[in-house]
């Protein structure tokens, strides 16, 4: 069976968090830095951050995660055909997308990436 609060309860959670005492607002803190710490080094941190980031960079996608499946599994620069590389190397792995309209093109090295970017921005 499945327990769910009140409004009541979730109210009084509020006001009980709030309340906490300094020396548990301090221990709480450390929990979450401890926790974090551990979460950084996790795959799921990094799926996060570089979603979040293909989003910043203004990437439209209907599916985030089987775009980053797709983007981890690309072993070759779908370009050039080069070994594909993790890190900030010349041939790292690079998702490249249309600026204009969002949507992703292709898994490519940092060279073909740069190429297509100064391309495109030459045709515009």
């Amino acid at each position: 069976m499945v327990r769910t609060r009140t409004e009541e309860q979730k109210e009084q959670r509020k006001i009980d968090y709030k309340n906490r005492s300094e020396e548990q607002k301090q221990k709480d803190a450390e929990n979450k830095k401890r926790y974090m710490i551990k979460y950084r080094q996790t795959e799921a941190s990094y799926m996060s951050d570089k979603i979040s980031s293909w989003k910043h960079q203004g990437l439209i996608c209907d599916d985030y995660i089987s775009l980053y499946d797709y983007y981890l599994n690309c072993k070759n620069c779908e370009e050039c055909n080069i070994e594909l590389q993790i890190g900030n190397v010349k041939n790292k792995r690079c998702l490249d997308h249309d600026h204009t309209t969002g949507l992703f093109r292709n898994i490519l090295c940092n060279s073909c990436n740069l190429k297509r970017g100064f391309i495109d921005r030459k045709l515009n």
